[in-house]
């Protein structure tokens, strides 16, 4: 499981990133993914609802003070508890969101931290560590049944030319500088190039293992390219007008020989974890905020904090519609009930936190 982080979907091109391109392509491409940001910090937000399927509290507490909840229901407590081992790998400190402390609290036998076991010539800029530390890779490949999570940093804002990490990139791929003719989209292309680059080399070394066939690889988004500061530029990146509809991320998942399916059903953060372990084959006896995405009963929508949604072709907020696909007539009666099924569910994520329900 990859959390792509920063990687939105105007960035995935045959051109900049063919590896991801190829395998969204090839595999289960949820091209209608939404995800909202709930609380304060966008990462952990979508890192801690695809784990549990619970969003970041918007009671004004932090997600730290449930630390000690029990989260059986999690991705990586029913991996295990199917026979699984559950590792995180990531550059950053242990002491970041809590990581070291939390990633076990989600079901996770260890948070895995690259900065433990480079020498002093590795810089932490390339997310291919993963595989360029001996120790790390054997790690990743242990014996057994195992279920990895990645987290990426390479997209990570800010898209300047002296910024650490696009600095880092130009000088992998010097020919990005001026190539779009934007700053911003030289950098935000050459940093996708990056995370392309991890993918392209976790297929090889998965080849190489001879574990490729044996390998189900799930990709999601953390949130779109926040950080971008030329909004209008990012709005014809990403082919539309409002800044709700920028929430639209990539989810992919592929396997070798595995369908070829395109999902345009309206899905959320929260429904990753019950569609996953559906197609995984894991029977969860939990009941989840979000649902199967495959479920011909449910749907599919996003919904926001604020009280916007967007459902079956229309977005709305704030009194109005931004967006009618279908050009359909939208009821004073659909949006009275979408708001107060987007008030329930905001009120139900938080209820599942406090009252620690899957205890």
């Amino acid at each position: 499981m990859v959390l792509m982080e920063s990687m939105d979907d105007w960035m995935i091109t045959e051109q900049d990133t063919p590896t991801i391109s190829k395998m969204a392509s090839e595999g289960i491409n949820f091209t209608n993914f939404y995800t909202p940001g709930y609380g304060t910090a966008r990462t952990l937000n979508s890192e801690f609802c695809m784990n549990t399927g619970i969003y970041l509290p918007t009671t004004g507490r932090y997600v730290f003070n449930y630390v000690t909840n029990a989260f059986n229901q999690s991705i990586a407590s029913q991996m295990t508890a199917n026979g699984y081992s559950s590792y995180v790998f990531h550059y950053n400190d242990p002491d970041f969101y809590s990581r070291g402390v939390f990633e076990p609290a989600m079901g996770y036998a260890d948070y895995v931290c690259y900065a433990d076991y480079k020498n002093e010539k590795n810089a932490l800029y390339s997310d291919t560590l993963l595989f360029d530390l001996p120790e790390v890779k054997d790690l990743f490949f242990r014996e057994g049944q195992t279920f990895n999570t990645i987290i990426t940093r390479s997209a990570h804002l800010s898209y300047k030319y002296n910024e650490v990490l696009s600095h880092y990139a130009l000088k992998q791929y010097p020919q990005y500088k001026g190539l779009y003719g934007s700053e911003e989209e030289d950098c935000a292309r050459v940093k996708a190039k990056l995370v392309d680059d991890m993918f392209a080399r976790l297929l090889d070394e998965l080849e190489a293992a001879g574990q490729l066939e044996n390998t189900v690889i799930i990709a999601m988004t953390d949130h779109y390219t926040y950080g971008y500061k030329n909004m209008d530029e990012l709005y014809a990146h990403s082919g539309v007008e409002e800044e709700l509809l920028l929430e639209k991320t990539p989810c992919f998942i592929w396997s070798a020989n595995g369908p070829q399916v395109e999902v345009t059903k309206t899905l959320n953060t929260s429904d990753f974890l019950p569609t996953v372990l559906n197609l995984m084959g894991i029977d969860s006896p939990y009941n989840y905020l979000g649902q199967d995405a495959f479920d011909p009963n449910y749907k599919g929508y996003a919904l926001f904090p604020d009280g916007s949604w967007i459902c079956d072709g229309v977005a709305y907020q704030d009194g109005k519609i931004l967006m009618n696909l279908q050009n359909r007539v939208v009821s004073d009666e659909e949006i009275a009930e979408m708001a107060q099924l987007s008030e329930e569910y905001r009120n139900i994520s938080n209820l599942l936190l406090t009252a620690d329900y899957y205890q």
